[in-house]
Order: structure tokens, then sequence, then C-alpha cells
């Protein structure tokens, strides 16, 4: 019992003693030190002054990285509402793996005026680290077929005379993509909600499937086959695309085992 009772009094103080650390990097511990000889007006100065300190640090920590990402190859000056809207909203970006991605977007936006709208760009200082994580575990697994828009393709569906409508799945809560993870992708607007299937694949024309950075053809050998996947909205398309994580092995493997009965397969 002393032992249970000294293990909660010292996470108790440790609790404290963050609460205190956290308070002081904020300026706002004047009343857990007792009396103070400064007023509340000139405590409120300082926590003003560490706030834009901690911005103007954010921001050129943010720049610095972009630097490293930039190369020698011609860029153009971003248009310059963007560049107001894009400082606005990443000074306030503190999380070492979140700055490296606004870093990023920064970089490319150099390289390319307007592969990032501000539309995405206030999607994106909603989100969390873990949401960011999400989307990236989300856009290793997507795909293009058709057109520009990522896909996250989870298996086929196709018609029998005897069994009717029968579907094949993948289970994507085996690539740290749980059905909880697709749920608040579809609640920050990156993800359509609905299951949504293809035209009916020809038999005539192979279906290429691009992945990052490999690419998978399939030439169906049967009729009635509809691929089943999740479409990214347009600000999903635009962030996920700002990714750079490669398709996982496993994840290509198990696709390839799902679809091989369909028909020809190759990837290169």
């Amino acid at each position: 019992m002393k032992t249970k009772t000294a293990v909660q009094e010292h996470k108790i103080r440790n609790s404290r003693a963050l609460l205190l650390g956290l308070a002081e990097q904020r300026g706002l511990a004047g009343l857990l030190h007792g009396d103070s000889p400064l007023s509340f007006g000139e405590r409120f100065e300082i926590r003003r002054q560490l706030e834009q300190a901690a911005r103007q640090k954010n921001l050129e920590t943010i720049v610095s990285l972009a630097s490293d990402n930039c190369s020698d190859d011609v860029g153009s000056d971003p248009d310059p509402d963007w560049l107001s809207c894009y400082l606005e909203l990443a000074e306030n970006i503190r999380h070492p793996a979140m700055q490296q991605f606004w870093a990023n977007i920064l970089a490319q936006e150099i390289n390319q005026p307007g592969h990032c709208s501000i539309q995405a760009l206030s999607r994106l200082r909603q989100m969390t680290q873990k949401d960011a994580l999400l989307l990236q575990k989300a856009s290793a697994l997507s795909c293009h077929f058709g057109d520009d828009n990522l896909r996250l393709l989870f298996g086929y569906q196709y018609r029998t005379l005897l069994q009717g409508q029968r579907q094949q799945k993948l289970n994507l809560g085996r690539y740290r993509l749980p059905y909880a993870g697709l749920m608040q992708l579809f609640e920050l607007g990156l993800l359509h909600q609905a299951e949504l299937e293809s035209g009916e694949l020809s038999v005539t024309t192979p279906l290429r499937l691009e992945f990052n950075p490999q690419q998978m053809t399939l030439q169906p050998q049967k009729k009635g086959i509809r691929l089943l996947y999740y479409r990214f909205t347009t600000i999903g398309n635009e962030l996920a695309g700002l990714m750079t994580e490669a398709t996982p092995a496993d994840y290509r493997r198990e696709l390839q085992e799902l679809l091989s009965p369909l028909g020809q397969l190759s990837q290169k």
C-alpha cells in the first residue's frame, strides 16, 4: 500500500512539475510562484513577447527546413496572397514532424507555384500530427487509374451465374489504416465516405494502376469485374499528393494475390 501511494505521489509531483514547466514556457506561471513583483499587465507583455518569439522561431525553422529541400533548379515567386496566408497559418506549427511537412510544401510551391491551394493549407492547419500520419498512410496505399484522382483501392466485385454478386476485399487495417482511421479522414473531408465502384473493366484494354513509385497492369480475362475503392476529395487529393511515402511492399504483394485470379497481371 505504501508503495502504491508513493507511486501516486510521484506521478502527481511529475504532473505538477510538467505543468509548471509548460506554464513557464508560455509565460503563465505568475500565480504558481506565489506573490510576484510584476503586475498582470507586465506579465501579459512578457507572455506576448514569448509567443511572438515562438512564432518567429517556428517560421525560421520551417524556412530553414524548406531551404534544405530546395535545389538549383529554376523556381518562381509564390503568389503573394498565398505566401501571406501560408506564413499566418504556419507560424503556430511547433511539432517538428509537422514543421517538416509545411517546409516541404513551401519548397514545392517555390519550385511549382500553384501546387497547393489556400483551401488545402487551411485544412492542413486543422490537422494534428496523428491526422497527418493517417493521411500519409492512406496516400501510400493509394493509386491512380483512369485519371489523376487518387483512389484507395481495397477490393473488387464480380457477378456469377450461380451465386450472384460476389466481393473480395483487402483488410486495410493490416497496413495501419483501420476503419477508425478512415472515419477520421472522412470527418476531415479528405476522403469521400461512400464506398465506390469503378465501371466494368474492359477485357480488351489493360488497366494500369499507378502506385508510388511502381506501376501494375491488369488485363482482365472475364467480364463483369468492378474495382472497389474510396476516392480522395479535391483537398485530400492535393494534400495526399504532397506525401512521399512509398507503397508498402507487403500491400503490393497482397494486392497482386487479390487481383491475379482476374487475369494477366504485370508490374514494373
